[in-house]
């Protein structure tokens, strides 16, 4: 039998591609739907470091904000030497466009990522990113973010057992102090088994409710407008006066400021405040003055200590204290006689005490200053009737025989 060589129409051929591109068109839609691909869209890679990769998987979410963005293309770790908290990087491939917009514009240098839990009980975690501020700049094509570490539940269940045995160390002396209080040991004993600090308890809540009650019929009475403070708090005259003292002092302050009267024009009148400071600088020039006559003083003072000069030659020169005490013996002599003196012309004796005590020499005195007076009276009438008529005087007669 002759064996025949099968051979492809170009109808089989058309329909395989057809089929094969159908397929193809299918296999993109139904990979297409689940929003995870899309071969024409262009992805931004972005990076983040941590300490470890606990639950991170290739192809977990990366969000930012609680919006998924992108997904984790690969976990690797970096070398030995590196950073305790740089010890696994993931690569990160973001969408470039979010909402219309580039994700530069929430994706910043000042961004940070977080390792999230996808569920309390789960393990699993997925790359949260915070979104910048405009203070940052915007990333670039492999940028390594900034990374903050989740607490996991490894974590916090270690730090549970860690509670958990703190709390059973704490609990064995708490049982042997409950003990003790049970049996009527220590002050807390005796303050759970004593019934006298109980009744003590009832009288204080006693004596506190009759406070209370008085409290309660003062607050009545205040607010019935009795008393003092009844009056203080009810009575509208008080408020009125208030309103009226306010009113005035609303008024002076105005005033003040408009610069009427005296406190006006001490607030706003510049020349005062002029003349004030002049005053003020002419004090700060008196008191450089002062300190400086002071420096004088010291100086003087200095030499006088040393014996400087004929004050200190009067403190220092013993001499000098011996000629002054002579002098003032000598004066006090003198002194002395000198009361004797008067004491002779209070009694009379001698010429000073007849001059002092005799009342003739005082009349002839008095009687001599009076014809003097007299004398004085009459040359100054003689001399104003010679400048009146002086042809009376001056008349010169003469006769031949």
């Amino acid at each position: 039998m002759v064996q025949t060589k099968p051979t492809l129409t170009f109808s089989q051929l058309r329909v395989g591609i057809f089929v094969l591109t159908g397929l193809s068109i299918l296999a993109f839609l139904i990979l297409n739907s689940t929003g995870d691909f899309n071969p024409f869209e262009k992805k931004l890679r972005l990076k983040a470091r941590f300490a470890s990769a606990d639950g991170l998987r290739v192809g977990a979410d990366v969000q930012i904000a609680g919006v998924k963005i992108g997904k984790v293309e690969s976990v690797s770790l970096l070398p030995p030497d590196s950073p305790e908290d740089e010890k696994v990087e993931a690569v990160m491939a973001v969408d470039s466009m979010l909402n219309g917009r580039p994700i530069t514009e929430r994706i910043r240098t000042d961004s940070t990522a977080q390792l999230i839990a996808v569920s309390v009980l789960a393990n699993d975690k997925l790359i949260n990113i915070t979104a910048g501020s405009s203070k940052g700049e915007p990333v670039s094509e492999g940028h390594v973010l900034e990374s903050k570490e989740a607490i996991s539940i490894n974590q916090l269940t270690q730090t549970g057992n860690e509670l958990l045995q703190q709390i059973n160390k704490l609990a064995i002396p708490a049982n042997e102090i409950l003990t003790k209080a049970n049996q009527g040991q220590g002050t807390l004993g005796s303050l759970v088994n004593d019934e006298s600090l109980y009744r003590n308890l009832d009288a204080a809540i006693a004596e506190t409710k009759v406070a209370v009650v008085k409290l309660q019929t003062s607050l009545d009475k205040i607010n019935q407008g009795q008393g003092s403070a009844g009056k203080f708090i009810n009575d509208p005259q008080l408020y009125d006066n208030l309103n009226k003292t306010i009113a005035r002092l609303e008024s002076i302050s105005g005033d003040i400021q408009a610069g009427k009267g005296t406190a006006g024009k001490f607030v706003t009148d510049e020349a005062l405040y002029n003349e004030t400071r002049a005053a003020i600088s002419e004090l700060r020039a008196s008191a450089a003055k002062f300190n400086l006559v002071v420096d004088d003083l010291k100086t003087i003072t200095g030499g006088i200590i040393g014996g400087e000069g004929s004050a200190g030659k009067l403190f220092k020169d013993d001499r000098l204290y011996e000629k002054a005490t002579e002098t003032l013996a000598r004066f006090n002599s003198t002194a002395e006689k000198l009361d004797l003196i008067l004491e002779d012309a209070r009694a009379g004796k001698g010429t000073l005490g007849k001059f002092v005590t005799d009342e003739t020499l005082y009349n002839n005195l008095n009687q001599t200053a009076s014809n003097i007076n007299q004398f004085s009276s009459e040359s100054t009438k003689l001399i104003y009737d010679f400048r009146q008529n002086p042809k009376k005087y001056l008349r010169i007669k003469v006769s031949i025989f």
